[in-house]
């Protein structure tokens, strides 16, 4: 195995078709989002009561959008059914307004990132397609920025809040654009939800600066609950996936369309995620560039567990996989 750590314009020139983008890549944007989960810093915010951490415990599950999307329609039902319940109901209004607290608190706001946005803007241009799997919206902030000053370069499938099942015509360029830049979030983001009967749209605002609060406002109408998978093990978070249509498309279909090469940033590879990595390996690409710390001092391990998880999936010698420095000038949010 080769341990090279290569500076990014080594190999950039090399990868432009795929990008992943996972935790790692949005606590570069701030260490605000090195949390361990939204239900833990929930808890120590104190924002879990004990009605709510009974169905935690119930479901079995961590997953804060699961919690909230059962209270809601056991909520939604019983005041249809006109079941005198306020509990249910106190529960739910618990869990979202806690929710909101807890990204409120966690998530760094547009103004004090906004260079940085631009920075990312330009990085993702460069590939067909980016994965994001993080449920925060600076991806989305990138996008809304990207596409300032050429509209339509960035596509995440959306058309009038609502989601294009023909996401393929997507990829083709727009207007004097020379290439499009597909955007997916296989676990969801917070600007998406969902309604009563299952529809699926995206939230959208007309600047980065009032997205969050437009994602908040609609939230507290109690009509739309989130889609996002925040948490839980591998098979959890694919029994989400199956649970909606849009992460269902993503998973099924972009993510075995990413091209011959792909790029890796941020992304730990964990067991949690074997679902995503099992599709990336199966989407035909064969050459990848993992982002390091070279300075880790685990760096030697990471990239011997890297390099078995793809040999385990693609075959011994049927890919090309190589390391590059994060912070390497030109790479993400790096100067």
């Amino acid at each position: 195995m080769d341990g090279t750590v290569y500076p990014w314009s080594r190999i950039e020139n090399d990868f432009d078709d795929s990008l992943v983008l996972g935790n790692g890549a949005s606590i570069a944007f701030d260490g605000r989002f090195a949390y361990s989960s939204l239900k833990d810093s929930a808890q120590e915010r104190k924002l879990i009561s004990a009605d709510v951490q009974q169905v935690f415990d119930h479901l079995d599950t961590a997953d804060f959008e699961l919690v909230l999307r059962m209270l809601w329609h056991a909520s939604q039902i019983n005041q249809a059914l006109e079941i005198p319940d306020t509990r249910t109901t106190q529960a739910y209004e618990s869990v979202r307004d806690g929710l909101i607290e807890v990204v409120r608190t966690i998530h760094v706001p547009y103004d004090e990132v906004r260079d940085r946005i631009v920075t990312a803007a330009r990085f993702m241009s460069r590939f067909s397609t980016v994965i994001s799997l993080c449920y925060d919206v600076l991806v989305y902030w990138a996008i809304l920025k990207g596409n300032e000053d050429a509209p339509n370069r960035f596509k995440d499938c959306f058309v009038n809040g609502e989601f294009q099942q023909d996401w393929r015509r997507f990829r083709e360029p727009y207007g004097v654009n020379r290439r499009a830049t597909l955007v997916v979030y296989p676990h969801g983001n917070l600007a998406l939800a969902a309604d009563l009967r299952g529809g699926e749209f995206k939230i959208s605002a007309t600047s980065g600066t009032r997205l969050l609060d437009t994602v908040f406002d609609h939230w507290r109408t109690g009509e739309k609950t989130p889609v996002f998978v925040s948490e839980g093990t591998s098979v959890q978070k694919r029994a989400a996936i199956r649970r909606s249509p849009y992460l269902s498309t993503v998973y099924e279909e972009i993510l075995l369309d990413l091209g011959k090469s792909v790029v890796v940033i941020g992304w730990s590879m964990s067991e949690n995620d074997a679902h995503l990595l099992n599709q990336v390996c199966e989407s035909g690409a064969r050459r990848f560039a993992i982002a390091v710390d070279r300075e880790a001092a685990n760096l030697h391990e990471f990239q011997a567990m890297v390099h078995r998880k793809f040999e385990g999936r693609i075959g011994r010698n049927e890919f090309e996989l190589m390391f590059f420095d994060r912070s390497s000038e030109g790479c993400w949010v790096a100067p």
